[in-house]
């Protein structure tokens, strides 16, 4: 009897020490994303940014001679669950850092909460004003949608192409819609000395939109500044063809979903938009754009390719690991709290050459990222210009 229990003993110490040599051997980040509810549409697609970038760097030795394992959470797009999702991540999963959490809405309490666990957190899509500013460990690798609409302007400026006037169209029930059409769009058109049409209010949930856009009907305009998300927007320009009003659309970034490839098709040939990620700039977006719709495929979604918020998700996973080997982590678990702030202070002294083009920090933690101004042609983006990344303020 006492031998099976020795033998036992030996067994699960065995287990233990082999778990605890496993442990030793891997770096834990954390992904805080919606792959359910409110942004579940466009946010389901950022862990497969984030395998990605984790399948490339585990194949090339990983950092510092460690693998990166990912714990993933999904807040379903709940602030409150974006706090859970930190403090699991800092507390229970031992993580280094933080990707994510999608939203602004979700960051502007879940920053906060990892202030108080000293542990950074990176989204890849909240771009709401001043939201990491208040906090040091926070950090955005998002561009302002004020900055790349008017570097859509200054594009369509230069081009001659606004000489008339541009609608907006906006959603008064939506926050990112009626913020981006009164508060962005508006007095940047009116900054730049271009006539407005409207704004005109729609509710995004309504059924019927044609009465608000019978409205640009006998109008003189060069576009439609329209403000709104895929779905808003794929609504709105298939009511605009119903209606026989062939007038092309102005967009931010939040306007530039892949996903309008597929269900605008031709009807919104002529857009014109902004993103800091393009597709077919170069080998190393292409190469990174060939894998990611292949993985996106093989998971039964549909993507001709990678939405810019893929983009910086899988950008993300690069920046840590840059961060991590100027901090020189090593992952043990002694040094946790060190190496968490090493990784913080290494994020503002350093540059990252990434898929979306070199990028730094500001010391407001939002990053400097370059615009693509772009144009939807035969089921295609192609470039119109491109804006640099401005100088960080360190």
């Amino acid at each position: 009897m006492r031998i099976r229990i020795l033998a036992a003993v030996a067994v699960l110490v065995g287990f233990v020490v082999g778990n605890t040599g496993l442990s030793a051997n891997e770096i834990v980040l954390g992904l805080s994303f919606g792959k359910t509810g409110l942004y579940s549409t466009t946010n389901k697609t950022t862990e497969i940014a984030v395998d990605i970038a984790v399948a490339e760097i585990n194949a090339a030795g990983g950092v510092n001679g460690k693998k990166i394992r990912i714990v993933k959470f999904d807040t379903a797009g709940d602030p409150k669950q974006a706090v859970v999702a930190v403090r699991k991540f800092a507390r229970d999963d031992k993580a280094l850092g933080v990707i994510g959490p999608f939203s602004s809405s979700e960051a502007r309490v879940a920053f906060a909460a990892g202030e108080r666990e000293k542990i950074v957190q990176i989204p890849n899509a909240s771009s709401a004003p001043k939201l990491a500013d208040k906090f040091s460990y926070a950090y955005r690798l998002t561009e302002s949608e004020y900055l790349q609409f008017a570097r859509v302007i200054k594009t369509m400026k230069k081009r001659g192409a606004l000489k008339k006037s541009v609608a907006i169209l906006y959603g008064t029930d939506d926050v990112v819609s009626k913020a981006v059409g009164l508060y962005i769009m508006k007095p940047i058109l009116t900054k730049e000395n271009v006539k407005i049409t409207g704004p005109i209010g729609f509710a995004t949930k309504a059924f019927d939109v044609s009465p608000q856009v019978s409205q640009l009907k006998g109008k003189k305009l060069d576009y439609v500044g329209l403000a709104g998300i895929a779905p808003i927007a794929i609504r709105v320009v298939k009511e605009m063809k119903r209606q026989k009003i062939n007038v092309p659309i102005l967009g931010a970034q939040i306007w530039a979903d892949p996903d309008i490839v597929d269900k605008m098709g031709t009807d919104a040939d002529g857009a014109v938009f902004a993103a800091s990620f393009y597709y077919d700039l170069n080998e190393r977006t292409r190469a990174f754009s060939r894998k990611y719709a292949a993985e996106v495929k093989k998971r039964g979604i549909k993507k001709p390719w990678p939405h810019h918020v893929d983009a910086s998700a899988y950008d993300i996973v690069y920046v840590f690991k840059k961060a991590m080997e100027v901090a020189k982590v090593t992952g043990d678990p002694k040094n946790l709290k060190a190496e968490r702030t090493a990784i913080r202070d290494a994020l503002l002294t350093t540059t990252f050459d990434l898929v979306q083009g070199k990028v730094c920090f500001e010391k407001t933690g939002d990053a400097q990222l370059p615009a693509y101004v772009m144009t939807m042609k035969n089921r295609k983006w192609e470039l119109l210009d491109t804006h640099p990344a401005l100088p960080c303020k360190k």
